[in-house]
């Protein structure tokens, strides 16, 4: 409903130029009119990735109901004033300031949950890439899932791909088969203080099932 508005809006725009015979109120009209346009591009986006996070069900009720009604009412002001040629520099300015904050609120909303979706994975990984034989597929992961979470995702595209990361990510982990004990371990060997003691048949097992007899050293 509200791109329909706008796009209504847009197609009279070059119409309510050529009715206008003032020339300075020409000139503010154009000006306003590329303004508009500009929002009417930016929204767009805006509610493509809301569609996207529910689509991709990364999450619902992304904008305030609130929030809605105001940019429901300011766009329909927007297109009352393109058919009457009135259409003003405060006008445009309203509708600016509620995109800006329909913006900030999806930045804000992707960042949260882009983050808790992956910072277990993150840290996993992160915590656990000495012991991975793949070093630099891990570090692409880690970095492309960092670098996606600063970043507000444009299409259902960036999306997948974020959360292929995170899958990827999740079943690398899962291959090193850790249950309580050996997690206990790996935390014990990246804080330094493993010892002899902690080489339990349970461990040595699980050392030599996931290849690692070579990547932990004993160091005195």
């Amino acid at each position: 409903m509200i791109l329909d508005t706008l796009k209504q809006a847009n197609s009279a725009m070059l119409d309510s130029i050529r009715v206008t015979e003032n020339k300075q109120a020409v000139k503010v009209f154009k000006e306003q009119i590329a303004n508009l346009n500009s929002l009417i591009t930016q929204l767009d986006q805006i509610l493509n990735v809301i569609v996207c996070f529910e689509k991709e069900k990364i999450t619902k009720g992304v904008i305030t109901e609130e929030l809605k009604n105001n940019l429901l009412i300011t766009v329909d002001k927007c297109g009352n004033k393109v058919y009457d040629h009135s259409l003003d520099e405060g006008t445009v300015l309203a509708l600016k300031n509620i995109c800006d904050s329909c913006k900030k609120t999806v930045i804000d909303k992707w960042t949260t949950v882009s983050t808790s979706k992956s910072e277990v994975v993150v840290s996993s990984l992160t915590s656990l890439r000495s012991l991975l034989t793949d070093y630099e597929e891990i570090e692409d992961i880690v970095t492309e899932i960092k670098n996606a979470r600063v970043h507000m995702p444009t299409s259902s595209k960036e999306i997948k791909k974020f959360l292929a990361n995170i899958d990827r990510g999740t079943a690398i982990v899962n291959e090193l088969h850790l249950d309580k004990e050996t997690e206990e371990f790996v935390d014990k060997v990246k804080l330094q203080c493993a010892t002899v003691e902690d080489l339990t048949p349970h461990i040595l097992k699980w050392i030599k099932d996931n290849n690692l007899m070579k990547s932990l050293k004993i160091r005195f």
